[in-house]
């Protein structure tokens, strides 16, 4: 049996929440290193959705309708952007030294 591709949607959503909220955060650096923290804290937080193919299409959606989802991601993306804000690790080696 072949399967559909797929991926978990939250990876869009966290992105596209981190693309609205820089503007109104100018101090906190937003490099590929900073961008990649602050996506992996986030995801690591909420729950992931996958979705596949024209049917994920409608899940992503009804999901991007729901106000407590958006809060969720929109929580998160904050979160995870003060903390990498606060200490980020442009420059830092791999083990952060």
């Amino acid at each position: 049996m072949e399967h559909l591709p797929f991926k978990n949607y939250m990876e869009d959503a966290v992105a596209h929440m981190m693309q609205r909220l820089a503007p109104q955060y100018p101090d906190i650096c937003m490099c590929e290193r900073c961008r990649t923290d602050m996506m992996m804290i986030a995801l690591n937080n909420l729950p992931p959705r996958y979705v596949s193919t024209h049917k994920g299409d409608v899940l992503k959606r009804a999901e991007g309708m729901e106000i407590q989802y958006e809060v969720e991601v929109l929580t998160e993306t904050m979160r995870a952007m003060q903390i990498v804000g606060g200490q980020p690790h442009h420059g830092r080696d791999e083990e952060g030294i």
